[in-house]
Formats: C-alpha cells, structure tokens, sequence
C-alpha cells in the first residue's frame, strides 16, 4: 500500500447489491487507475443482507456501515468516512460506468466544486430509464430548479458526480432520502459554487429485483423540497399579485357600485376579492415563514449574520396593528348594531359596512397568529445566534 495520501475517493452507497456490486467496482478501480490519484472505494453500507458487505471488502474496497437507511443517509456516512479531498459518488448497481467520472475529477483541479453527470445530454441504453423519467419527472424537476436557482443543468438527477471536501462541507447537506441529490444542487447554486455538467452514459439496470427508486414518492420529495427553498415562486410573487387584485377591487367596490361602461361592479364583486386579497396575504406570510423556517430547520444555515428582514420584524408593531384591525371591525360593527336598534330592529342594509368590519376582524386575526408563529421562531433563532 502506498504511503502517499489518498486524494480521490469513490463512495459507492449499497443495499443488497451482490448481483452488480462486482462490476460497479471494478470500473471504480479502474478509473482510479485512469486518474493518476492515490485513491480508495469506499462502499457506505445501507444493511445489506445479501452478502454485499464481504463481495466489496473482497473487492477491495473498504466498507462503513451506516445504521440510517434511506440513499442521502449512506451517502453522507460514506462521505464522512472517506478520506479524499476529491469525492466521488456512484451507485452500485452498475448503471454508471465509474471510467467516465475522470474527467469529472480533471473538472475538479481545474477549480470546480461540483460537477454532475448528464445522463440526457450522454448516452442512455435502451430500457435503462423509465419513460416517464425521461421525459417528464427529470425535465420538469431540472427546469424548476434552474428557474429558481439560476443553475444550467439537462439532468437534475444524475446520480454520478464528483466534488471537492471543501465544497461539501459548505453545502451542508441533511437530507437522508433520495431527496438528496436535489439538495446537493439548490444548496451549491445559493453558496455560489462552480458547477460544471458533463454528459454521462446510463447503463441498463441488470438486476431481477424493483430498483429502490420509488416514481411519485421520490419525485414528489425532491418537488417538495425545491419548493421548499423557493418561497419568492411560491409564496411571495402570487401572494402580491392576488393582494393587489384583491385589495384594488375591494377598495373600488366597497363604497359604492362602479360602472365601467355596461360593466356593473357591486358588493357580489367583494364575496370574490376579499378572499382573493385574504389569500394574498396570508400567502406573505407563508414566505416569511418559510424564510424563516428554513434556517430554524438548519437546512440553511444563517450566512452572514441577521439580514435586514429579520431587523424589521417586531412582534409588538404586528400585535398593534393586528388589535387595531380587530377593534376598527368591531367599531364598525358597533356602527351597524346602532344603526339597526334605531330602526327598531327592523329592515337594515349595511352589506358594505358589515363586510368592511369582517375584513378588519379577519385580517386583524391573521396578522396576530401568524405574528406570534414567526415570534417563536425567532426565539429560537436568536438563542442559536447568541450561542455561536
């Protein structure tokens, strides 16, 4: 065994897979040959009962067992247990050709942080992936995350890819599913690191059992966590447009009927602008719940210390305006009940009043509620901030 250092490590994550694991590692050895780089496998082991763990220490490789089953799980154990400042990961059912991450680790020393194999821009063999995969789940997933994070991928889910340690570790990944790999790319374009895509070959799966990729459940948590980071799409940019449609309908409407040429506008309008605008904002507030929750999660780390948007939040501000909009509805309430006891409790038409005294109740009560919800947040925010 050489004594030099090792530089280039191929985590292989693994369950139950003695019928492919040989050749996956044999093109990891021979791609660290191909390199140049004193190397290591590394297979993170899910559980395996099949005989996996001894055919890869057989092999060569050395073998970390990893008590979290779930793909991100392995993989993390693996990348810790590794010792190369270049990574590189690989599945061990042989569908990836490991000869082909040697130029990904030349991407490396040229000074990327990640490079990502493309499977879509490289050549896939015939029944290796799912139709639906092809042309639906990936391309849709891809173009999400380059819509939000401004990355320039074809292929969002290859799962052969390479990295530097320093680059891993300021991604600080937490996912433990197969979730991870989108993760891996959000938490790479927000941090600003180099990411370079080269076309990659997928293999045909050999195996005679169901891959562990579930369709749905594993695309709809890699949707759900795009999403996740992504408040601005979700929440912020529709939560302004239906409170400013809302909001300049009501206001129109409200006081009187509006005629726009043979076009009528009148209090029916309101039982459709006022949830419109309801909508809007509580959907702001889902952003900076959001904002917020992530880094009260840990799945984004505060960078930077308190930004400006946590300066502006005042408990004690959002309370008051929350109570005066209450009070307001209950006033114009008032309003209404004297009205209607100086009519001997006959015939009143006060739809306008009695629906402008709702708005302010309902809006007062939102404010309040979601108030105190970021509060708690917050509380455990600056408790992280002050033990740093």
């Amino acid at each position: 065994m050489s004594d030099r250092p090792i530089e280039l490590s191929l985590v292989i994550p693994c369950l139950n897979e003695e019928k492919t694991l040989a050749a996956a590692l044999k093109t990891a050895r021979e791609a660290i040959a191909a390199s140049g780089l004193e190397g290591e496998i590394l297979v993170a082991d899910n559980g395996s009962t099949d005989g996996s763990r001894a055919l890869a220490e057989a092999c060569g490789a050395r073998v970390a067992a990893v008590r979290n089953r779930g793909y991100g799980f392995a993989l993390a154990a693996g990348i810790q247990a590794a010792q190369g400042r270049y990574l590189v990961m690989g599945d061990a059912d042989a569908t990836y050709d490991f000869r082909e991450a040697v130029p990904f680790v030349e991407e490396l020393r040229k000074g990327a942080d990640l490079v990502v194999g493309s499977r879509l821009r490289g050549r896939i063999e015939k029944g290796a992936m799912p139709f639906l995969h092809r042309y639906l789940g990936t391309p849709v997933l891809t173009t999400l995350i380059n819509l939000f994070f401004g990355t320039k991928l074809s292929d969002c889910n290859g799962g052969l890819r390479a990295f530097t340690r320093s680059a891993y570790e300021r991604m600080k990944i937490v996912s433990g599913g197969m979730e991870f790999a989108s993760e891996m790319l959000i938490k790479s374009a927000l941090a600003g690191l180099k990411i370079v895509e080269i076309p990659c070959s997928l293999l045909r799966d050999t195996r005679d059992k169901p891959p562990h990729l579930k369709t749905w459940r594993d695309g709809w948590r890699h949707l759900r966590f795009i999403l996740l980071f992504a408040p601005h799409i979700v929440f912020t940019l529709p939560g302004w447009v239906f409170l400013a449609v809302g909001l300049a309908v009501t206001l129109t409407v409200l006081p009187r009927p509006v005629y726009f040429g043979s076009l009528r506008l009148d209090y029916h309008h309101l039982f459709y602008s006022i949830p419109l605008l309801c909508m809007g904002y509580q959907a702001l507030w889902y952003a900076h719940f959001e904002r917020r929750f992530v880094r009260f999660t840990g799945l984004l780390p505060e960078v930077g210390g308190r930004s400006k948007d946590d300066d502006r939040f005042s408990l004690e501000g959002w309370l008051l305006t929350g109570s005066g909009l209450i009070l307001l509805g209950v006033v114009l309430l008032g309003v209404i009940l004297v009205r209607w006891f100086e009519a001997s409790f006959g015939s009143l038409s006060q739809i306008r009043q009695g629906t402008a005294a709702m708005l302010c109740m309902v809006l007062g009560l939102q404010t309040i509620m979601n108030a105190l919800i970021v509060s708690m947040m917050e509380l455990k925010l600056n408790h992280l901030s002050s033990s740093d």
